[in-house]
């Protein structure tokens, strides 16, 4: 889980390169607008990269329950395997169980987005056996459970908006505006929300 945690933080550290490059061109060219999309880019990678971490701390945990390294949660215990892949998972097989097994969990992951407050929490039950998941989590953050799942949901939506709506007002067809300060803050709380959680579960 190491690995990710530093892949993780690697991917947050380019994402925020965007605006350091925003702030050199707005010196260079006085025309805010035409960089504004580094920013929303900048965004748009700070939730990739936090998204990715949680597949991977969810994967990673998985395949060390499937070998016995780490305690069994109830909600992995409910989670199906197809009748096909038991064959491959057997003491003996071709490739080893854990390489299938960690194929199995790829697989069904790539189908998750875990953005949203309620889709982390029931994401890190596959491996993390917490009832109060985001209390423990914003207790690190120096603020409460509501606040941290708020200031997640934001960053989120908004990331939603440029990805699927061009970032556009609704109303007037223009785009939102967007600040280095807001694209910094969402980063920021992304980077220092991945690594409490990496504290947590590792």
């Amino acid at each position: 889980m190491l690995n990710a945690r530093q892949v993780f933080q690697r991917n947050i550290r380019q994402a925020n390169e965007l605006s350091e490059l925003y702030d050199s061109l707005i010196t260079i060219v006085p025309m805010l607008e035409q960089f504004d999309d580094l920013l929303r880019s900048q965004i748009v990678y700070a939730v990739s990269a936090f998204d990715k971490l949680m597949h991977d701390l969810i994967r990673i945990g998985m395949v060390q329950i499937f070998q016995g390294n780490r305690p069994p949660t109830p909600k992995y215990h409910k989670e199906g395997i197809s009748i096909q892949d038991l064959p491959q998972l057997m003491i003996g097989s071709t490739p080893p169980p854990e390489v299938r097994f960690e194929e199995i969990v790829r697989e069904k992951l790539s189908t998750l987005s875990f953005q949203d407050p309620r889709k982390i929490a029931d994401g890190l039950s596959f491996i993390w056996d917490e009832n109060q998941k985001w209390q423990c989590i914003a207790l690190g953050l120096g603020m409460s459970d509501e606040e941290a799942k708020r200031q997640q949901k934001l960053i989120a939506t908004r990331r939603n908006a440029i990805v699927h709506e061009a970032d556009l007002n609704p109303v007037t067809n223009t785009k939102q505006s967007i600040t280095m300060s807001e694209a910094t803050q969402a980063s920021d709380f992304l980077f220092t929300l991945g690594n409490r959680i990496c504290d947590l579960v590792t």
